[in-house]
């Protein structure tokens, strides 16, 4: 009776060892009932209530500073090259709108590598959140949380092909939005 007793927590122990899944990474427009909302109609055209003009004056005005985080690099980019900045998909928490909008890189246009989220303060634009990286994509989540995904490079990578990904949402918490934790998969390894 022992010795079966044995034998069933030695098996179950190995069975809890299985493999590790690792992070998964879904391609750009994939949508994943349990981690994304789609964009939904409901939170409007991207370019309201504020224009490229306006927001890219505000992301100037700031020098990148926003209520979370900081990106002087983004800044000087945006205040430089116009057609840098491009709108992505709004959304909303609650009942107040976010609008989206990604910096490319000047000498790589299809490269993102930072993306600003903004909202309506006192009827002006607030630089609420900026976030950079390479190969930055930003995607609205549920409950008003923000999933930033960004490529990582091991030594002798290309700039095609990336060894691993990096991802963290942010939630809006107390009007301002926090960095969860961070997940990281580099080479196979999380």
């Amino acid at each position: 009776m022992i010795a079966s007793a044995l034998a069933t927590i030695t098996l179950a122990g190995m069975a809890a060892c299985g493999p590790d899944k690792g992070l998964r990474v879904e391609p750009e427009n994939a949508t994943s009932p349990t981690q994304f909302e789609p964009a939904k109609e409901d939170s409007g055209p991207s370019d309201e209530p504020f224009s490229l003009k306006e927001i890219r004056r505000a992301i100037v005005d700031s020098s990148g500073n926003a209520v979370t985080g900081k990106a002087r690099e983004s800044a000087k980019v945006v205040a430089e090259c116009e057609e840098c900045l491009k709108f992505s998909t709004p959304f909303l928490s609650g009942d107040r709108k976010f609008q989206l909008v990604t910096v490319a890189n000047p000498q790589q246009k299809s490269e993102v590598v930072a993306g600003a989220v903004i909202s309506e303060k006192d009827g002006e634009p607030r630089l609420e959140l900026i976030a950079t990286g390479n190969q930055l994509k930003l995607s609205p989540g549920k409950n008003g949380t923000l999933v930033v995904q960004e490529a990582m490079y091991a030594d002798g990578d290309d700039a095609c092909c990336p060894s691993g990904w990096s991802v963290q949402v942010f939630r809006l918490h107390e009007g301002r939005f926090e960095p969860g934790q961070r997940f990281t998969r580099l080479n196979g390894e999380t």
